[in-house]
């Protein structure tokens, strides 16, 4: 049997992923290069986490066919699908922010 709790696991460190995906995103912008580092591990820590706890909720339902799929758990597979999406989007966009950081600073140097 899927408890509430287990499925619950994916949405809570999934939407965590999010945030700290996000966060990194903002950080980058901002100039804050080790900070949003950070957070993008701490990001993915956390999607490894609800990852794990999906792929055994699926080897549950292989070992028992019979056990009824919840709305519940398409719930939290959305959450988890969104959080990977933002993550991978992160590291992207944290590499573009961090690039055009250094190309700031050349063409500082250069008009000086």
């Amino acid at each position: 049997m899927i408890l509430e709790t287990d499925v619950m696991q994916i949405i809570v460190y999934a939407g965590n992923a999010k945030s700290l995906a996000m966060k990194g995103i903002k950080e980058a912008k901002d100039g804050a290069a080790a900070e949003a580092k950070k957070n993008f591990e701490e990001a993915k820590s956390n999607l490894k986490i609800a990852h794990q706890q999906h792929t055994d909720i699926l080897q549950r339902f292989a070992n028992n066919p019979d056990e009824p799929a919840t709305m519940f758990l398409t719930h939290a597979q959305d959450h988890l699908m969104a959080a990977i999406t933002a993550v991978d989007f992160a590291k992207e966009f944290m590499d573009l922010h961090e690039e055009m950081q250094e190309l700031r600073t050349l063409i500082k140097k250069e008009n000086n």
